[in-house]
């Protein structure tokens, strides 16, 4: 990862204002300011930008990193990996009362047409993304590019038996560790299997005991069914013969039952064929009757049909007359309607001009008071002249303070002045305030009288000014007293006056207008009493009601004839029924003389059918006297069968459950040989789990890893070694077998140092030379991690303090740091110390504002 450019807003201790830091042409640089600007800030920008995370700060909540007072912060991080340039955007807002906060994360690419995104859907698919590019995490960058204040002597510092341990953190060597664990608790887990098996196997050797006395009970059971079997084939033949005759029985049974239905049936049809006949010869007989008044019957018919005719003239008559009625009291109505409008409307037109009389009566009144109330606007004008007078002269004396103040001042600091010469010349060996030339006794005496009568003029002058003030300030409150009075009265009698002139205003108006409308209306009045006086309204309506009135008298209906018609016609209307029955009695007669005959055959025919039925009745009953006793022993026949149908289900059930058995312990028998042969897979996969465990642990693989790293760490961390120290220090780390302790064992791992004295452990040495041989160390273990995981490293960021060298180490870690910059793309050293900021081609100046920390380049 080669950086290329980092903007920051609202981060730690920057703010919105930081422009962005380009790392474009920047190949070695010193980030330097002084201690608490933000240096190690941006580093921690750089890092939470790509992992979310920064030092001291949980990964899932970065409130911390927020500027004070803000509640939101981003930063923006492009960089180069591999042939590909990324851009990656995260921000975070705090959370509050009201909303939840939270982050968000965006992953862009760069292209020929700009960056576009390949953001994943979720922040950790995106996350991953960008530690696939990487191809490290947070903890191998920090531990390889990263060196961290504080953390370059983490390896060495630590007593030899906690080296190898650090070294083993340091290498990863934490998951091997885990390996074994994993291990040892599959083994245990096998072992737990084993156990399991053990026990179920030796259940089921329990159970398969009872195979033979299960195999006995079966074939006693199997014995008793085929005994049941054939009692039961010979009860079943003796109850079926049984059934046969109840059968037959039944058969009866029904048919007795269908002959009792047929002879109600016909008991009933015969009684229906009775009444039959009753009434056809009743309808017959008044036929005969009827035909025999045939001549009366006629004659009053016809009477009937005149007087119909002449009822029928005399309702139409009748229905004109409603008609004519009906139009009539239509048309009276119209012509007093039509009169009616015409007195509401005089009605109206009167009251109306009763109504606006009064405000014509009022209108000389309101013109008065027009009058008046202007002439009070007139007066509010005179005030405001008054009052504009009185602002001027206000500002005048509020200028006339201000004068006085800024000369009291003046008279303050000129007398502070005179008063601070008096005290130097209160001193011994006293000199001239203007020339510093010595003074005499005399010549100071004489000034000092000089300068204290110009301090009692000025403090009489300060004092006079003073009281001048003091005049001013009390006639200028007097004085806007009487403004703001004013401006009150003013704004009460013109707000008063403006709206009685717009009331009075509105007033006059109004009755001039009732005057006008009042001429209107009476004019209009005297228009409608003319048209009632002659009864011009409704003409149309009054001439068709004449019309009407004739109608009426050309129609000559007479209704004390039409009552006699009418009552002639009730007397006769009998007549019209008769003449129907007579008609249907010559027309019927004939048939309903026949229907008679076929009547009286038909109930003759089913008199002789109901006997011959109640004859058959009789014979059925005398068979089904036997009955009862066949149901007594064919029940008895049937519950001996079923006691042995019973006995045989028990049987089989007992049959079923003994081959269920059976059957369970053959499959108990097969289960068991899968168990047995589980047992074997336990055992092997335990010994193969232990085996594995073994490998797995500190002295397997990861011996194995740290001895052969060992080799690579000193020759790397000698070469630039012997680039500081001028080939005289030499690093060797021996690792040390294992001795026991109250913990265990433990293993230790020994860094010795050589030069020019001989062979010693690395406590033996100083601040500075340890220094260089933790910075050697650190390089070396950060490309070997690199290495390891598989990713470049082509940056390296020095976050260490150098205040433990001399002058001569300094130069001896600029001139190692120089050497090692071809190993390397870009190269950032973050110290505060003033003579190593010159010592590097670039530096990033960081310094701190009233407005947040800030960034330059030079």
């Amino acid at each position: 990862m080669i950086p290329i450019k980092l903007a920051l807003r609202n981060f730690m201790c920057y703010r919105e204002n930081v422009p962005p830091l380009s790392f474009d042409g920047i190949h070695v640089a010193c980030l330097c300011g002084d201690n608490g600007n933000g240096k190690s800030a941006l580093l921690d920008a750089m890092t939470w930008a790509l992992w979310g995370e920064a030092r001291g700060v949980e990964r899932k909540n970065s409130d911390n990193l927020v500027h004070l007072g803000q509640r939101e912060m981003k930063v923006e991080f492009e960089f180069l990996a591999g042939p590909n340039r990324y851009r990656v955007l995260r921000g975070w807002t705090k959370s509050s009362p009201t909303r939840r906060g939270g982050g968000h994360l965006e992953l862009q690419l760069a292209t020929e047409a700009g960056f576009k995104p390949i953001t994943g859907n979720t922040m950790d698919e995106t996350q991953q993304k960008i530690t696939e590019i990487l191809r490290m995490d947070y903890d191998t960058f920090i531990n390889s590019a990263f060196l961290l204040q504080g953390r370059a002597d983490e390896f060495t510092v630590n007593s030899p038996s906690k080296r190898k341990e650090i070294l083993a953190d340091i290498l990863g060597l934490s998951f091997y560790d885990e390996l074994e664990e994993r291990a040892r608790n599959y083994a245990r887990e096998r072992e737990r299997d084993k156990k399991e098996l053990e026990s179920d196997i030796k259940d089921i050797d329990d159970e398969l005991v009872h195979r033979e006395e299960y195999e006995i009970q079966l074939r006693g059971v199997m014995e008793a069914i085929g005994e049941l079997e054939r009692e039961s084939e010979k009860q079943e033949g003796r109850v079926n013969a049984l059934q046969k005759q109840k059968n037959e029985l039944d058969l009866k049974r029904e048919q007795l039952a269908e002959v009792d239905r047929r002879i109600v049936q016909a008991e009933g049809e015969l009684s229906y064929l009775m009444s039959q006949v009753s009434n056809q010869r009743r309808r017959v007989e008044e036929y005969e009757k009827v035909i025999a008044e045939r001549m009366a019957i006629r004659g009053g018919f016809h009477q009937l049909l005149e007087v119909k005719r002449e009822n029928e003239e005399l309702n139409n008559k009748l229905r004109a007359l409603l008609n004519i009625n009906e139009r009539k009291a239509r048309l009276q109505q119209l012509v007093e309607k039509a009169k009616g409008e015409l007195v509401a409307e005089k009605r109206i037109g009167g009251s109306k001009i009763e109504q606006l009389e009064p405000k014509v009566n009022m209108l000389a009144r309101f013109e008065e008071e027009l009058t008046e109330a202007r002439g009070r606007l007139d007066e509010v004008v005179g005030w405001e002249e008054e009052l504009l007078k009185k602002r001027r002269l206000s500002q005048e004396l509020s200028s006339q303070i201000s004068l006085l103040e800024s000369r009291g001042a003046q008279l303050e600091e000129e007398i502070k002045t005179l008063e601070e010469k008096l005290d130097l010349l209160s001193q011994e060996e006293a000199r001239c305030p203007l020339c510093e030339t010595e003074l005499g006794v005399e010549g100071r005496d004489r000034i000092v009288a000089k300068y204290e009568g110009e301090r009692r003029v000025k403090a009489d002058a300060y004092q006079a000014n003073r009281q001048e003030i003091d005049r001013g300030r009390k006639e200028h409150r007097s004085l806007e007293g009487e403004v703001i009075n004013l401006e009150g009265r003013i704004k009460r009698e013109r707000a008063a006056g403006e709206g009685r002139v717009v009331t009075l205003e509105s007033k006059i108006a109004e009755a001039r207008q009732a005057k006008l409308e009042i001429a209107e209306e009476r004019v209009r009045l005297s228009e409608v009493e003319e048209r009632l006086a002659k009864g011009e309204f409704a003409l149309s309506e009054q001439e068709e009601l004449r019309e009407v009135l004739n109608q009426l008298e050309e129609l000559a209906y007479h209704p004390e004839r039409h009552r006699e018609v009418q009552h002639r016609l009730a007397e006769l209307e009998g007549y019209e029924e008769l003449h129907r029955r007579l008609e249907e009695a010559e027309s019927l007669i004939w048939r309903e003389r026949e229907s008679l005959a076929q009547a009286e055959r038909a109930a003759s025919t089913k008199q002789r059918d109901l006997w011959e039925d109640v004859q058959r009745r009789e014979a059925l009953s005398m068979e089904l006297a036997a009955l009862p006793e066949l149901l007594s022993s064919l029940s008895s026949a049937q519950q001996v069968l079923e006691e042995l149908l019973q006995r045989q289900r028990n049987g089989r059930d007992r049959l079923v459950e003994l081959q269920t058995r059976l059957e369970h312990l053959a499959s108990r028998e097969r289960i068991r040989a899968e168990k047995e042969e589980a047992l074997l897979q336990a055992s092997r996969e335990k010994g193969i789990y232990e085996e594995l465990a073994a490998a797995f642990g500190k002295k397997g693989i990861q011996a194995l890893i740290i001895e052969t790293v060992l080799p690579e760490i000193e020759e790397e961390a000698n070469r630039l070694l012997s680039r500081m120290t001028d080939n005289r220090m030499h690093i060797k780390m021996e690792p040390q077998r294992a001795y026991k302790t109250r913990k265990g064992e433990e293993e230790t791992l020994d860094i010795n140092i050589s030069d020019e004295l001989g062979t010693r452990c690395y406590e033996m040495y100083s601040g500075g030379e340890a220094f260089r041989i933790n910075f050697a160390l650190r390089i070396a273990l950060s490309k070997l991690l690199a290495r390891r995981a598989g990713a470049p490293l082509p940056t390296l960021i020095i976050d260490e303090g150098f205040g433990t060298q001399d002058t001569g180490g300094r130069e001896k870690l600029v001139e190692a740091i120089n050497s090692i910059q071809d190993d390397f793309e870009k190269i950032l050293v973050i110290t505060h110390i003033e003579e190593l900021r010159d010592a590097f081609p670039v530096r990033i100046e960081v310094t701190k504002t009233a407005e947040g920390s800030m960034i330059e380049v030079s």
